[in-house]
């Protein structure tokens, strides 16, 4: 068999040891690795029985890719090396390479022809280019695989480190703590009776109410008249109490002013919920072929009642729920 370099071009393996040697004894920085990498080289540069270097593989799964890559900058090289060869020369090799077991031509002058030695030389400055590549690849690799295991100590060796204990006050909110407790034993009495208590966490949320036109002003003064009402004809005594002082403690703004409602979140999900709840009916409704006028006289007549309604359900059970928290957590 003979041996194919690079897209078919022979070279046999007495021109190959010749500019490898050279290759070694030209190199800058004389490597044990050399010996090594010079079969490893000679692996992916050579194949027997096969006209193709297009098929041959890497010599290193896992330097795979530095293999693909310093074989392309060889391929370069070798191209440009193998254009300034004559004919005869091209000939010359190529029947010392088909020839190479043959021992009848071993034994020939023709076996022992070379390559004049300014091309040798320049062969073997390619080769020791690739040896150098891989060399460098190699020693990556390795200081890759090779981890620091004192790095953490390096960064973190200069600095110093206060252990020492410091006093700090933590404030405990025993309030929240029981709330919760209470919360939990009514939700679940409530829910073995088959009712529900509502959520009586008094964290507030605050809305900022504009008043651009005097009819903000209007709106705003409407909205708590109708509260005054709702809380005259409530006859849960402790509920009207709670509405009562809220509406005490509202006003209305003058105009370019804000009016800032402080309304627990508890209540204020639910509320809004509710509202969400009617808009989807409406949507649905529209959905399903009533006309605009049909929506608007529903919800000036039958909507407004159900949201207001539903709304001071919402309000009297939680006053009733979180008043009877904050007397157990007292």
């Amino acid at each position: 068999s003979s041996f194919r370099i690079l897209l078919g071009f022979p070279i046999g393996i007495h021109q190959f040891r010749g500019a490898a040697e050279m290759a070694r004894s030209q190199a800058k920085r004389p490597s044990p690795l050399l010996p090594a990498l010079a079969v490893g080289a000679g692996l992916c540069l050579l194949r027997s029985s096969s006209w193709s270097f297009l098929a041959a593989k890497p010599a290193s799964q896992v330097r795979a890719e530095h293999g693909r890559t310093a074989m392309r900058g060889f391929k370069e090289d070798f191209e440009s090396w193998r254009s300034s060869l004559t004919p005869e020369e091209r000939k010359m090799v190529q029947n010392q390479a088909t020839g190479e077991y043959n021992k009848k031509f071993r034994k020939s002058p023709e076996f022992s022809k070379n390559l004049p030695d300014e091309k040798l030389k320049s062969f073997a400055n390619i080769l020791g280019k690739f040896f150098d590549t891989e060399a460098a690849d190699y020693k990556k690799e390795l200081e890759r695989k090779v981890p620091n295991y004192n790095q953490l100590l390096e960064k973190a060796g200069d600095k110093v480190m206060d252990l020492s204990l410091k006093p700090r006050i933590v404030e405990m909110d025993r309030d929240a703590d029981r709330r919760y407790h209470w919360t939990t034993v009514k939700e679940k009495v409530a829910a073995a009776k088959g009712e529900r208590f509502a959520n009586p966490s008094p964290y507030k949320e605050y809305f900022n109410v504009e008043m651009k036109t005097k009819d903000d002003q209007e709106f705003l003064g409407q909205l708590f008249e109708k509260m005054k009402a709702e809380a005259a004809e409530m006859k849960d005594p402790q509920a009207k109490k709670a509405l009562e002082d809220f509406i005490a403690k509202q006003s209305v703004p003058a105009i370019g002013g804000k009016h800032v409602f402080a309304v627990e979140k508890a209540l204020s999900d639910q509320i809004f919920a509710t509202a969400n709840a009617i808009f989807a009916a409406v949507k649905n409704s529209k959905e399903q072929g009533m006309t605009n006028e049909q929506v608007q006289k529903w919800l000036e007549v039958e909507g407004k009642d159900i949201y207001f309604n539903v709304s001071k359900k919402w309000l009297i059970e939680y006053i009733k729920a979180n008043g009877e928290v904050e007397k157990d957590v007292q």
